[in-house]
């Protein structure tokens, strides 16, 4: 068998053939072993993966190596995972920020490195990554374990046809490149519309009838678009196998089985698969039978969610490898540890969330319902699931609001409200609140609290909107490009309230930019 080249051994340093590697990696192998092995397998492969990563950006990497001496960190006592776990976090401010990019890469040179993707910056500005090929070898095998078990596409005849923008940004080429590799492999065909609709309408009325199954890639709001769009000009979506992928935002189950029941095709639970990502590390999680099975329970079982997720809201919940993505839970934030081109070690994402074992999952699931084996085997198309744990990402820990794949960040929002003619009117505490309409179209709408005795009315809620809307364009890269490609109105909704109104701003309440009502 070919070595693993994910081996806590291996060095990612060093120049590969990685299209060679890839072409060999022994995939059926490594599925079985999803499939057989337990959580602890994968844990310990994990943590032993990310103490080498540690050690070897500690001595490799400038930066890296002096943010740990101005730390007070000496690399070789840190020889166990209770021991990692006292290196101290990096994050945009203490570290991207603080060093070159040049500093952050493998022996301090990015010449080897063969992409740059962006991503945006509560500023305005934004922050580059770039990446070598072993990220992209490991983006596909990634990928392929997914095609393979969410898609079968080692069995069907499969155009996929990939909707994320195709610029600098990182979802489109991030999604291209591994699902090439991907499709040397198997009978499957890849179409790059980009978020363009009319062409992904017409790529699919065209050539769906050559293949098994169509799958579609996007945002999920541009994913729905194409499908009442293509049902509007004739197509008929339950003539073929039908699966989607979405990224970069979440839904609820309800959005869910409208966008698949939508199309009349038969709605298993792998029909629509939500993905977990970033700039910085592409792919690090996604939806499983398991994990959407886990989520329809828990919207209908208030005692299980509670138990689980200890919060009102359903969060959005993926099943991730820690032997490829390690992850850990401090306090409210996610933190990562990766052999990124330009390596991630115990990063904060600013990404809210907690982990859950496979165990505790499981778990509560005997106590909420012992014959749910039975019904997600029923639900499910692909028989069996991973022993692998999850990550419950509940939002961003700063406070943004992800709108049609826009982060919307409040400072952006205050940006429009700091306005000279606004500042007699209004206390300066707002909240934002994304919600879908009938159709299931998102909107996002932004409460904003007047000061003592102000009255209400639409004309100032219209003149707020303007101002507000004005500066997102000016601002926000990623709204700006959403709004000048989508048909929907991106536009927020304005709701003024009274002063300490009891709905969003009650006296004693600590002030939130986002709610979930």
């Amino acid at each position: 068998m070919t070595r693993n080249p994910f081996d806590a051994s291996f060095d990612f340093t060093k120049s590969h053939n990685w299209i060679s590697h890839f072409s060999s990696f022994p995939i059926e192998s490594f599925e079985k072993a999803l499939r057989t092995q337990g959580e602890d397998f994968w844990r310990r492969a994990g943590e032993e993966r990310a103490l080498k990563i540690f050690h070897r950006a500690a001595t490799q990497i400038p930066a890296y190596k002096d943010f740990l001496k101005k730390n007070g960190v000496r690399h070789d006592r840190i020889k166990t995972i209770a021991d990692f776990t006292h290196v101290p976090f990096t994050d945009k401010k203490n570290y991207t920020s603080k060093y070159s990019v040049s500093e952050r890469a493998w022996n301090g040179d990015v010449s080897g490195l063969d992409l740059v993707a962006v991503s945006s910056g509560t500023s305005g500005e934004p922050k580059f990554w770039p990446r070598g090929g072993f990220q992209e070898y490991e983006a596909a095998v990634i990928h392929e374990l997914a095609y393979r078990y969410l898609f079968e596409v080692h069995k069907y005849r499969t155009l996929m046809v990939i909707g994320f923008p195709m610029g600098i940004y990182v979802s489109g080429v991030a999604t291209l490149l591994p699902s090439r590799l991907v499709s040397e492999k198997y009978n499957m065909t890849l179409a790059t519309t980009g978020n363009f609709k009319p062409e992904a309408v017409r790529l699919v009325k065209y050539l769906q009838k050559e293949y098994d199954q169509v799958v579609l890639v996007g945002h999920p709001f541009f994913i729905k678009d194409v499908l009442e769009t293509g049902a509007d000009e004739g197509i008929r979506w339950n003539k073929k196998r039908l699966r989607m992928m979405f990224c970069s935002e979440g839904f609820n189950e309800a959005w869910r089985q409208y966008v698949v029941r939508s199309t009349k095709s038969p709605y298993v639970l792998e029909s629509a698969i939500n993905t977990y990502g970033s700039s910085e590390l592409l792919l690090m999680g996604h939806e499983t039978p398991l994990s959407i099975f886990t989520r329809l329970v828990a919207e209908k079982d208030p005692a299980f969610k509670k138990k689980l997720f200890m919060r009102a809201a359903v969060p959005n919940l993926f099943q991730y490898n820690p032997y490829m993505r390690y992850i850990e839970s401090a306090g409210n934030d996610l933190i990562f540890t990766a052999a990124s081109g330009i390596p991630m070690i115990r990063f904060n994402l600013k990404d809210s969330g907690i982990l859950r074992s496979y165990e505790e999952v499981t778990t509560a699931l005997d106590t909420s319902n012992p014959k749910w084996r039975a019904e997600l085997r029923h639900k499910s198309a692909t028989g069996s699931h991973w022993q692998l744990p999850f990550v419950a990402l509940r939002g961003r820990s700063d406070y943004t609001m992800i709108f049609y794949a826009a982060n919307i960040y409040p400072e952006h929002v205050h940006t429009g409200l700091n306005y000279e003619p606004f500042l007699r009117k209004l206390t300066g505490k707002f909240t934002m609140r994304k919600g879908y309409k009938r159709n299931m179209d998102e909107y996002l709408e932004i409460n904003i609290e007047l000061r003592p005795r102000v009255i209400p009315t639409k004309e100032f809620a219209q003149t707020i909107r303007a101002r507000v809307i004005t500066k997102l364009l000016e601002v926000n890269k990623e709204y700006a490009d959403a709004s000048s490609h989508l048909a929907q109105d991106l536009r927020p909704r304005i709701k003024l309230w009274p002063y300490q109104h009891k709905r969003y701003f009650r006296p004693g309440l600590k002030p939130r930019y986002i709610s979930e009502v």
